[in-house]
């Protein structure tokens, strides 16, 4: 496998996208490999920009099956801010726009736009515990109402029974 995946990092070497990474998990990499959650080796895994933690790969392991899915799945044109090469037009006016201000006005735009994020995220983070508590509230109710419905089948089967003795 380490000759394709040489070869995958060859491939990908100028690219804007894509990095092809090695780390020996045995020797100075051990730590990076913890925090990575490696067990095994060798073990590859794939970071999509902006998310974390990475993905476990289980394709195939030679160079076609490697470079396929870095094409289909990898290999998306990111904005180079500096060069604008994989830019939306959109994305060009935006930093057009940005890139003639003064640091200071660039720093308070950032600081601005990390303070909108982290809000965003808390936003988040708060309505995903609301929905879980709701969603553990609805199993319990759920659960409930399973078992009624069980016990009032079955109550249903002996009143009908006692109906038609009765009847007799």
């Amino acid at each position: 496998m380490k000759p394709d995946w040489d070869k995958l990092g060859q491939a990908y070497a100028d690219s804007d996208s894509v990095m092809i990474v090695d780390v020996d998990c045995t020797a100075a990499g051990e730590a990076t490999c913890q925090k990575m959650g490696v067990k095994g080796y060798p073990t590859i895994k794939y970071y999509m920009a902006g998310k974390n933690p990475g993905k476990d790969y289980n394709g195939g392991r030679d160079f076609s099956a490697l470079k396929s899915f870095v094409g289909t799945t990898l290999d998306k044109a990111v904005c180079n801010v500096v060069t604008k090469k994989g830019c939306h037009k959109s994305e060009v006016d935006w930093i057009e726009k940005m890139e003639v201000k003064s640091l200071a006005e660039i720093q308070e735009s950032l600081k601005s736009k990390t303070d909108e994020l982290s809000a965003i995220k808390s936003e988040q983070k708060q309505a995903a515990k609301e929905h879980a508590e709701k969603e553990k509230e609805w199993k319990k109710k759920e659960k409930n109402l399973v078992k009624a419905t069980g016990f009032l089948k079955k109550l249903e089967v002996e009143a009908k029974k006692k109906a038609t003795i009765d009847e007799l």
